[in-house]
């Protein structure tokens, strides 16, 4: 070994000094690292899981929101038909009064007609009767004397009167 300018005392000093600064290394510097470096893989693995967690909740949370969305669609389309329905009934309902008030006043109005009519019947006939009367008297004072005036008259008024209800009761 002296041949190659090695000397074994000194290798020997080497060696040793080699194992010491390993072994010191490793429990002072190596062993807090590998601690550390395996601390921080863990961190990484729990993270990258609690992403996962996370993304399949969130997947959850935007099927179930999607539903709720559809079931709240279908709630406000059922709400609406509801009304749309109770609209036509209300409209038909208003459509049936209108025609039942429509009718109560046409019967009305033909019923006011009708007495109308012949109150204006009995108002013509009343004065065709006096205006009879007024254009005998003329016609018949000069032709006849009093008393045979009032008799035929009396005749011919009644004759009226009686025609009237004849009238009267056609109607």
């Amino acid at each position: 070994m002296d041949k190659l300018g090695i000397e074994p005392t000194l290798l020997a000093a080497q060696v040793v000094n080699f194992l010491v600064i390993i072994f010191v290394l490793q429990k002072l510097l190596y062993k807090p690292i590998l601690t550390m470096l395996e601390k921080r893989r863990r961190e990484i693995a729990d993270g990258v899981e609690l992403t996962a967690k996370l993304k399949d909740e969130e997947e959850k949370l935007i099927v179930k929101q999607e539903k709720a969305l559809n079931k709240a669609r279908e709630d406000a389309l059922a709400i609406i038909e509801d009304a749309k329905k109770q609209a036509k009934e209300v409209e038909k309902e208003l459509l049936a009064e209108a025609h039942v008030q429509a009718a109560a006043i046409i019967a009305r109005a033909k019923q006011e007609a009708e007495e109308t009519h012949k109150s204006s019947k009995k108002a013509i006939a009343g004065e065709a009767i006096d205006l009879a009367v007024v254009m005998a008297k003329r016609l018949l004072s000069s032709v006849m004397g009093a008393k045979e005036q009032h008799a035929l008259i009396s005749k011919r008024v009644k004759d009226l009167e009686s025609w009237a209800a004849r009238e009267e009761k056609k109607s």
